[in-house]
């Protein structure tokens, strides 16, 4: 049944939405804005890697770990305690798209806000942690606030058509490279000696995240589509929007969002529901980015391993940022079609290096062609393609409604991981996982789902791809 809105309060915030409208923009704003979400997008991807490369030495310490061998039984021991926590901690996700739905009704601002700050205390709680249960709390508290990308929706909403790929991966390319920081941070403060060392590398970034998050709600004005959305939604009258609620409900569509709405709109719509699955197989191939560190610190020492946790970033960085040009030049499906290949093909090359001695140079290239061609592909497939599919009103409740969705793919690969690799070495599981699944995901995507690239995103509907 449609809820109807108390009209004195959506008078009022009709009237603050239409101040916000009206407040001029400088000359530069978008230059600004895109900075601040650059910043942003830095913490996101430091965030998100930040656990997978402290690992080992989180583990040596909070294990008490003496021997600093991660082929040692007390080091398969911690990783079985904590790797079904990571798979577990998938689930807390559930709640994710219903916490980013709000933003369609609360506005982009807020909840770009909350996120950063969000990420930032979680690297407070890992870095802090004492025991294997603070430490897992933690990483479910980044794990919570990480897969958001409100950074994204802004970008994609604030940057002109033509360039929405080009805007978003140029900054995720940046982020990505700033991840060699890590790297940089673990020559600075991690000793092998000293045990509780990783913790100094969380330091910087948890200071920053805190403070750019406080900052942007100063510096970065609502996004002028959900502006839009919203204000246009609040002018109806109420006989107006009990016959569009009707209408919505007929095509799964709804003018506010939500995560039902989300759910019965993406099962509804072919477009959509091609995505998901495509997706779905896809994620499972995304579990080697957890335990990578672990595959370097088996080949190599402490201290060339810091060698390639610096530059695998610059490498991703670049492939991220080349991929946006591809994206928008190409298309999404192909951009994906060449991702996907060099995502396999960079694979190989790091198990090759790690277990050839190549070294920590090509070893770190390796890696960063791996995921540079996986994360842009899997940015593809759970944020610009479901975006370029749904309505403005919906948009953020079916991206972080099918985000969670595509990502529980991930239980497949971590299960199938955290089971053999007592059997098998974790090195060579990447390929045996990761190969066959990357390659159902991707003719699913050829062979369903339509191209996205070019549609204006404020004239979507429920039957935009119904006829193509």
């Amino acid at each position: 049944m449609h809820k109807e809105i108390d009209p004195g309060k959506a008078q009022r915030e009709l009237m603050r939405l239409n101040r916000e409208a009206q407040r001029p923009k400088g000359a530069h704003y978008l230059l600004l804005a895109m900075i601040v979400l650059t910043i942003i997008y830095i913490v996101d991807e430091i965030t998100s890697n930040m656990n997978a490369a402290m690992q080992p030495y989180a583990l040596f310490d909070l294990f008490n770990i003496t021997s600093r061998s991660v082929s040692a039984p007390e080091y398969k021991a911690a990783i079985n305690t904590v790797a079904p926590w990571q798979v577990a901690s998938n689930l807390f996700l559930i709640i994710s798209p219903f916490y980013k739905a709000l933003s369609d009704r609360y506005g982009r601002r807020l909840f770009l806000m909350i996120n950063t700050i969000g990420m930032g205390l979680g690297m407070l709680i890992v870095m802090t942690s004492q025991s294997t249960v603070q430490y897992i709390l933690g990483m479910l508290f980044m794990m919570f606030f990480t897969p958001n990308d409100m950074q994204v929706l802004y970008i994609m909403e604030i940057a002109p058509k033509e360039k929405r790929a080009t805007y978003s991966f140029i900054a995720k390319g940046i982020a990505l490279i700033s991840v060699s920081l890590i790297g940089v941070l673990s020559k600075l403060f991690l000793q092998q000696d000293v045990p509780g060392s990783w913790r100094m590398v969380y330091l910087i970034p948890v200071i920053v995240a805190i403070a750019v998050g406080a900052l942007s709600f100063l510096l970065v004005r609502e996004t002028p589509v959900f502006l839009e959305q919203r204000r246009s939604f609040l002018s109806l009258t109420a006989e107006e929007r009990q016959a569009r609620a009707e209408a919505d409900a007929k095509t799964g569509a709804a003018e506010q969002g939500g995560v039902f709405h989300a759910l019965k709109f993406i099962f509804k719509n072919r477009q959509l529901r091609w995505i998901l699955i495509a997706g779905f197989l896809f994620f499972a191939t995304t579990f080697y980015t957890s335990y990578y560190a672990t595959v370097l610190e088996g080949a190599m020492t402490t201290e060339l391993v810091a060698v390639a946790l610096i530059i695998y970033p610059l490498v991703n960085g670049l492939v991220t940022i080349v991929s946006g040009f591809f994206s928008d030049r190409l298309g999404r499906k192909k951009a994906c079609l060449i991702l996907g290949s060099l995502a396999l093909l960079g694979l190989l090359l790091f198990v090759l290096s790690c277990r050839l001695g190549w070294g920590p140079v090509a070893a770190g290239i390796a890696y960063g062609c791996s995921i540079g061609g996986l994360w842009s592909m899997s940015d593809t497939l759970i944020l610009t393609m479901p975006a370029e599919s749904s309505p403005s009103g919906m948009r953020a409740s079916v991206m972080g409604t099918i985000s969670v969705m595509i990502g529980a793919g991930m239980f497949i690969g971590q299960a199938l991981f955290i089971v053999l690799q007592n059997f098998v070495a974790m090195d060579l599981l990447f390929l045996c996982i990761c190969v066959p699944f990357m390659a159902v995901s991707l003719l699913v995507l050829m062979a369903k789902v339509q191209e996205t690239r070019d549609v204006d995103l404020d004239s979507i509907t429920a039957d935009t791809y119904s006829d193509r």
